[in-house]
């Protein structure tokens, strides 16, 4: 009798003493992960947020990379391509109404002044401008940032921009994108904007 109230005294300290040791490390685990995060700038933890996100939600059609799967989908480390520009110049667009309500009119500029302009776009406006970019500029700006209600920002990708494509989806020369308005926040939706501006790749 006596030697089974010891072994059970000492299996109840035991316990106790596992039971503390694990508190005192979850403890010390959610302190550490708060001075970690704490490290991290605002933008930074954005940008973590919308990697996340962008793993599980986009992936599946622009890859890991981003780069649109072999032009399955567009390619988030470019603003737009040269064949994007195109098509919008020679066709107009209505995608954006909801932010930018006169839309994109169609046959803006000749065949050779649309080249050039989609090569510079696609170039993100480096380099010489051409002749047909003061059309252009009349809506997107001279430096190709937009102007708010007018005309989209062209050069960067902006949180208006991503969340506009999110919620309301999008037509373009590659395809369908899908909206996701009801699957992301509106914190999802900045945190992805900020996370492809971080991938994007500028060209000199």
């Amino acid at each position: 009798m006596k030697y089974i109230i010891i072994i059970g005294i000492t299996l109840i300290v035991t316990l106790l003493v596992s039971k503390l040791l694990m508190a005192v490390e979850l403890v010390h685990f959610n302190k550490f992960g708060k001075e970690a995060s704490s490290n991290l700038t605002k933008t930074e933890q954005l940008i973590n947020i919308g990697k996340s996100t962008y793993l599980v939600h986009c992936t599946s059609c622009h890859g890991k990379d981003g780069k649109g799967n072999k032009e399955k989908a567009h390619n988030h480390t470019k603003r737009i391509a040269k064949k994007s520009v195109l098509d919008v110049i020679n066709n107009g667009s209505n995608n954006l109404k909801s932010i930018y309500p006169s839309g994109m009119p169609a046959g803006l500029l000749k065949e050779d002044e649309a080249k050039e302009v989609a090569k510079y776009v696609a170039n993100d406006l480096n380099g010489k401008k051409p002749k047909g970019w003061k059309t252009c500029s009349t809506c997107h700006d001279d430096s190709g940032e937009g102007i708010n209600l007018i005309a989209p920002n062209i050069k960067n990708y902006s949180d208006d921009l991503v969340m506009t494509v999110l919620t309301n989806g999008k037509k373009g020369v590659i395809g369908t994108m899908p909206n996701f308005k009801d699957s992301l926040s509106i914190r999802q939706m900045k945190a992805l904007a900020a996370y492809i501006r971080s991938i994007q790749i500028e060209t000199k």
